[in-house]
């Protein structure tokens, strides 16, 4: 692994591959999380840079990516966009220029600012009819006051009708810079001529205005996380077949060791058809297809999550079951041995593994992790030093997060 700091502040990391194909990802602190009053501007941001540059059409944009790009997408989470891709390394060069071109020039034009609200608002009419991020949006608009996670990235249809060009323009403005900006470059292209590409194509962007004084990196020592209600809160969806559950848990306050026994003691409780979730629900009671897990340790979330789908006469059954289990782990931490701990650390290393053998994904989650802790190298430090974990720690980690519990269901009209 390497990394350069060009004169402009961007910052470069780079991972030698033997692979015919490389991966890109750009990523900027210019998520949803930093905006205010107009939720949504940070998508519509994204959408907009690939409606012209002062180089491209939106057609030859879309021309060109098609052509050098096997794969291309951006997106906006609360804590970073990205613009990402995979190519072959004999077009790496291209793919760098494009993306450059892509990110730091777009015209903006009013043409394309009508259009693309159009789309974007088409969009967010199709934004929750899958009914697991209905069921999410729904827990966080009910259990939080003010956090922004509490609205969709993609904005409420109020904020999105009020977005005009300009305040695109000045989102751009504010938070479209280099010290902003991470790029992740996988390549087997030698680390001093990707290097040499990058500055030949990000080295003379520089911010639209003096930021000294103000600076808009952030990390997560500055952001404020308001706890989510620990309530139960019961919503009903027409034309839905089965209910479905979600089920949150703080973890902002956790360090990075808390953060390492959480990760395995979610390899134990709820990763997978062997975790204690699974053989609950499923495996001895038959109510559940399936149980997911997620440690959303993002900027502005910071959350536990557990997600299911059940009958609604099974509803309460299958929460109340959740509950026993959680109940249980002060007994269950005594029946876990050495030898399990060590089984728990080798399935979250091979897991990790598999993921990162599709370069892009490595590529993405060293981009994001270095835009919202400032240092990537916290991405890479999750599997090391596993071994050190003890059972009582992993546990004490999971039971203390474990301890308040928001409840949103979705059930049937």
């Amino acid at each position: 692994m390497e990394e350069y700091i060009l004169e402009n502040n961007l910052k470069l990391i780079y991972k030698h591959t033997d692979s015919e194909l490389s991966s890109i990802c750009v990523a900027l602190n210019a998520g949803a999380g930093v905006e205010n009053e107009k939720y949504g501007v940070a998508h519509a941001t994204e959408h907009m840079v690939y409606k012209g540059t002062k180089n491209r059409s939106e057609k030859q944009i879309n021309e060109d990516l098609s052509n050098i790009f096997g794969f291309n997408n951006a997106m906006t989470n609360y804590p970073y966009v990205i613009y990402y891709g995979t190519l072959l390394k004999d077009d790496l060069k291209k793919g760098i220029e494009l993306l450059s071109d892509i990110v730091l020039n777009p015209t903006f034009s009013e043409e394309g600012f009508k259009e693309e609200m159009d789309v974007i608002k088409e969009e967010l009419k199709e934004w929750d009819e899958e009914l697991e991020q209905y069921c999410e949006d729904k827990l966080f608009l009910n259990c939080f006051s003010n956090r922004r996670i509490k609205y969709p990235i993609i904005g409420t249809k109020e904020s999105v009708d009020s977005i005009a060009l300009k305040h695109i323009k000045e989102f751009y403005q504010k938070y479209y810079f280099p010290e902003n900006t991470s790029i992740v470059i996988i390549s087997s292209m030698d680390f001093h001529k990707v290097k040499e590409i990058v500055c030949e194509y990000f080295e003379e962007w520089k911010a639209l205005y003096d930021k000294r004084e103000q600076r808009y990196k952030l990390n997560s020592v500055n952001i404020g996380y308001e706890l989510p209600r620990a309530e139960v809160y019961n919503d009903k969806r027409e034309g839905i077949k089965t209910c479905k559950v979600e089920i949150v848990c703080p973890i902002n306050t956790l360090n990075e060791k808390e953060m390492k026994c959480l990760r395995i003691f979610n390899q134990y409780f709820g990763e997978g058809i062997n975790s204690v979730l699974y053989d609950t629900l499923r495996t001895q009671n038959g109510l559940i297809y399936d149980v997911i897990t997620k440690i959303a340790n993002e900027n502005y979330i910071k959350l536990y999550k557990i997600t299911f789908s059940t009958g609604k006469e099974n509803v309460n059954k299958a929460i109340a079951l959740v509950k026993d289990c959680i109940e249980n782990l002060h007994l269950s931490r005594l029946q876990v041995d050495k030898k399990q701990i060590e089984q728990l650390i080798k399935s979250f290393k091979l897991k990790r593994l598999f993921r990162e053998e599709q370069s892009i994904i490595l590529a993405k989650e060293l981009a994001t992790y270095d835009c919202m802790f400032d240092d990537y190298k916290i991405y890479i430090n999750e599997t090391n030093e596993l071994d050190l974990l003890t059972s009582e720690m992993i546990f004490e980690v999971g039971i203390r997060v474990l301890n308040n519990l928001t409840i949103q269901i979705i059930g049937i009209e």
